[in-house]
């Protein structure tokens, strides 16, 4: 294994010799280990959720940076193209996605200025159509990538971009500096457009656009492919697969839109307080939004809200509890909670016992005294 820099395309034939490229491994771990020291020097937790996004994040930027794409990268303009693709909409939404959230409040001015640079929608969409056009220019891959030091500016560029670019979407600034849903969606628009006219350009052109790639056909090519051939199928994977990875960006948006739609409505529709550490662990399963919704007519049958009674929850050790507060005795009290349990029951006998077991896990209920504490 050799060990160097950066994959920088050389004369000769096409070698698979596994390498290690110290450039790319700095930056595909710089997100992270930027991450850990602020979380370990805050006292902050990073949940493990947004633990294995930004591990997930990571891998992807090493896989992408390094052998063996960041070798084809130097020597296919069609494994550059999938290596731009991994990193601007794969690799840096699953980074910013792991990064802890933090609040508003404590910010100073210099803060606020930089996180309004970056939330920035305009700024992040006039970036990445910047990067995309400039980085996709013949005099940039024909002159600058041929450099080790330009390869490196040219990804780091890429990186940079996309992070300002998901920034106001999914960055890790609070929530009212995002962008709304709607906005979102035609925001999203931006990466579909914006590498089709490069794309145009390849798929039409009867001959190579770059002179860095065209010593590369046959033995010379990871897969033996001509320079054209290889520019055709590059503008391929720009409109096709570039355009699918937008889709489910686009599908991802709206199903959290969506599911943000149930959370504002919950106290609406069902008379329960919209806690969003409750029902952000209820909306994401199906069964147990089904259940949730079943438990509450429940317990407005067994004490309708006329007799005085108040209907809440409360998140206790990874379990939601709706608590009934009802104004009488504590006979009264086991009378309605006896007859709630069993007709829960009863509703947990049409799942598997499997399934039940899990909405159970998550979902229960219990009456409190009215003008009890919250615990």
């Amino acid at each position: 294994m050799t060990v160097n820099w950066w994959p920088v395309a050389a004369a000769g034939e096409w070698e698979w010799a596994p390498a290690l490229h110290l450039g790319p491994l700095l930056i595909a771990l710089a997100p992270l280990l930027v991450t850990w020291a602020v979380v370990r020097w805050r006292g902050a937790h990073l949940r493990a959720r947004r633990r294995r996004l930004l591990l997930a994040g990571t891998a992807l930027l090493v896989l992408t940076l390094n052998w063996p794409l960041g070798d084809i990268a130097s020597v296919s303009l069609a494994g550059r193209t999938v290596q731009y693709l991994a990193l601007t909409l794969a690799a840096a939404p699953l980074v910013l996605l792991g990064i802890p959230r933090w609040s508003a409040s404590g910010r100073g001015v210099a803060r606020r200025w930089v996180e309004r640079a970056l939330g920035s929608a305009l700024a992040g969409a006039a970036m990445l159509g910047v990067v995309v056009w400039t980085t996709h220019a013949p005099a940039v891959v024909d002159g600058l990538e041929g450099t080790s030091g330009g390869a490196t500016l040219v990804r780091t560029l890429w990186l940079v971009a996309a992070f300002w670019f998901w920034w106001p979407l999914v960055g890790p600034g609070p929530d009212r500096e995002r962008l709304p849903y709607l906005a979102g969606l035609v925001y999203l628009i931006l990466p579909f457009a914006f590498p089709k006219f490069p794309a145009a350009i390849w798929v039409f052109s009867r001959e190579p656009v770059y002179e860095a790639f065209q010593a590369f056909r046959g033995p010379s090519h990871p897969f033996g492919w001509s320079p054209t051939a290889d520019q055709g199928i590059a503008g391929f994977v720009l409109w096709l697969p570039g355009s699918v990875m937008v889709a489910v960006a686009l599908y991802l948006l709206i199903r959290h839109w969506w599911q943000e739609d149930r959370r504002m409505g919950l106290r609406q529709r069902l008379g329960v307080p919209a806690d969003p550490e409750a029902v952000a662990m209820l909306v994401g399963s199906p069964d147990t939004w089904a259940a949730l919704e079943a438990l509450v007519e429940m317990i407005d049958e067994a004490a309708p809200p006329r007799n005085g009674s108040d209907l809440g929850c409360e998140v206790e050790g990874g379990r939601v509890l709706l608590q009934l507060h009802f104004p009488g005795t504590e006979e009264e009290q086991a009378d309605i909670l006896a007859r709630v349990d069993a007709h829960y029951r009863a509703y947990l006998r049409r799942f598997d016992t499997s399934r039940a077991a899990a909405i159970e896990a998550r979902l229960g209920v219990e009456v409190l005294p009215y003008g009890s504490r919250v615990r």
